[in-house]
């Protein structure tokens, strides 16, 4: 019934969910550019799609909204909120009684910029586990959120100018959203202001910031995308600290591999114990899970269910 090779493929349609090479038509979850490839048209979120057309370039779109079905193919599609990045979606497939949820990048935790997750039950689960091994348990948010102004605050009382690194799309507004509510002023690389205005299109507000001018950012707090550490506009800062913000600086290496002052373990993925909840509310038949450590399932079957791997070429159904 569905088919797994560089994506998921429904039999009898000719619609992918993430595809991983250019196709026809293809259900995007999200607008990271490893879920996200230059097809001919695609269904998703209209935040999802603004975010395509500005990374990927010009696609035709059809924009679906959440909790509303789409009949295409004989089969019906509805998204739920991921609570990955802002119009992260996991899709619902319906066809015949029998219900396929494709998680796509989700998280349970309600994070400052993406929509709150909200979970259906299905037959069939295909789920992501990025964090799917028992070491990946994160702090309270509140408290990794308390650690970012911490070292902002302090950056800046030293006389530093405190660079945050953070993925283009998703990280960087997380923290944008943090700092700008705790009221400081930001200057923003180019890649992070062109999405962050998408942001803002959508209602996501966050308070002072600019677009990164080299003789404008005294007293202000700069976000970068990892690609540009390495540039001269963080090279030119002869005073700064830097932190980079991601799920794996948990592995307390991260700091020193980065080359950074700090490392925090803000993640828009859920941990551990989040993919594990996942699953018992979802309370699926079968689950096959991807983009993760393979042993998660190991852990899933010793939690009572049917689990394994997705792996290329595989058949998905029930039995």
């Amino acid at each position: 019934m569905f088919h797994y090779s560089n994506g998921i493929k429904l039999n009898g349609s000719s619609l992918w969910l993430d595809a991983q090479k250019a196709v026809d038509i293809c259900c995007v979850s999200h607008g990271h550019l490893d879920h996200a490839k230059k097809h001919r048209k695609i269904l998703a979120t209209e935040t999802t799609i603004s975010f395509f057309n500005t990374r990927v370039g010009k696609t035709a779109g059809v924009a679906l909204q959440f909790g509303k079905p789409f009949d295409f193919d004989g089969f019906k599609l509805t998204l739920f909120p991921a609570g990955h990045i802002l119009g992260s979606a996991q899709v619902l497939v319906e066809m015949d009684r029998l219900r396929l949820l494709y998680s796509g990048d989700f998280n349970l935790i309600n994070g400052a910029t993406a929509e709150p997750i909200e979970i259906p039950q299905s037959d069939i689960l295909i789920m992501e586990c990025t964090y799917g091994r028992p070491f990946y348990r994160f702090p309270d948010r509140r408290e990794v959120e308390g650690q970012l102004l911490e070292f902002v605050e302090q950056s800046i009382q030293s006389g530093a100018t405190p660079v945050v690194i953070g993925y283009a799309l998703g990280k960087a507004q997380e923290a944008m959203k943090i700092l700008g509510d705790a009221g400081y002023r930001m200057s923003v690389h180019g890649s992070v202001a062109r999405l962050a205005n998408i942001y803002e299109h959508y209602g996501v507000r966050f308070g002072h910031w600019q677009k990164y001018n080299k003789d404008e950012i005294d007293g202000t707090i700069l976000i970068v995308p990892p690609k540009a550490v390495r540039t001269r506009m963080v090279k030119r800062l002869t005073n700064k600290r830097t932190c980079f913000l991601s799920g794996w600086a948990l592995h307390p290496e991260t700091r020193y591999r980065r080359g950074v002052d700090a490392a925090l373990p803000l993640s828009d993925h859920s941990d551990f114990e989040g993919l594990c909840e996942y699953a018992q509310r979802v309370n699926p038949k079968k689950i096959y899970t991807t983009h993760g450590f393979e042993d998660f399932a190991i852990h899933l079957r010793r939690a009572g269910f049917d689990a394994e791997p997705l792996r290329t070429e595989k058949q998905l159904s029930l039995f």
